[in-house]
């Protein structure tokens, strides 16, 4: 992927790499989990890629964020192989973005790379650029996304209940404020924090991915229900 890559509609692609459901979830939802997140502050902002909890397939969900990831899973009807969901919240501002062109992959496991069944991705609102990124790549024997280059590629853009699925195994990411791979942080104003919900289908639960209602992090997305 090159660094000067501009984004493309993704009606310009030949093949459907992302699938894009607009409406996904009831407004009301959308609100209670939007208000849920704002909450949370600034609270591992840095780190919001990298803060993910599992729900099992048929377990309640524990504040207004599994509610919708709950409500997502039935948009989504990955399979009776699902058994359950890694799911994580989203934030970064688009002239800063945290994380490269990834693989979604169980990243402590010691068994090889394990991609999930489904990777999707929720948008609660449109901001400046931060448009996800969808590649033809797969991944290498030693990860390396193969071939080396795209062949194609698929972008949706960030809007509010805006549900996007794609295969797994993908080589993807997200674009900053220009519509580019991200690279240094871009100057000037910061803009909107991009909001996401991701939510990751497995076959089975990856590594040392903690409950929500186990962890010490995020407690503010159900204060009630922490201070039991």
């Amino acid at each position: 992927m090159r660094s000067g890559f501009f984004a493309t509609p993704a009606s310009a692609r030949p093949a459907e790499l992302v699938r894009v459901r607009d409406a996904a979830l009831e407004e009301g939802l959308v609100r209670r989990a939007r208000r849920a997140i704002a909450r949370l502050g600034t609270e591992r902002l840095r780190q919001s890629y990298f803060t993910t909890f599992w729900l099992a397939r048929g377990e309640s969900p524990a504040n207004p964020v599994e509610e919708a990831v709950l409500a997502l899973f039935r948009v989504a009807a990955p399979g009776p192989r699902c058994a359950g969901v890694e799911w994580w919240i989203g934030r970064s501002y688009t002239n800063d973005v945290p994380v490269g062109f990834h693989f979604d992959q169980d990243v402590r496991t010691a068994r090889g790379l394990r991609h999930p069944l489904l990777s999707t991705v929720f948008f609660f609102s449109h901001v400046r650029g931060g448009q996800l990124a969808v590649t033809d790549q797969r991944a290498g024997p030693g990860g390396e996304p193969r071939p080396a280059a795209a062949g194609e590629l698929q972008v949706v853009a960030t809007r509010r209940n805006r549900y996007a699925t794609f295969d797994g195994g993908l080589f993807h990411g997200v674009l900053d404020a220009r519509g580019r791979t991200p690279g240094r942080r871009l100057p000037g104003p910061r803009g909107r924090l991009r909001v996401t919900l991701v939510v990751n289908f497995w076959d089975r639960r990856p590594a040392r991915v903690p409950r929500w209602r186990a962890a010490r992090a995020y407690r503010a997305l159900a204060p009630r229900l922490s201070r039991r």
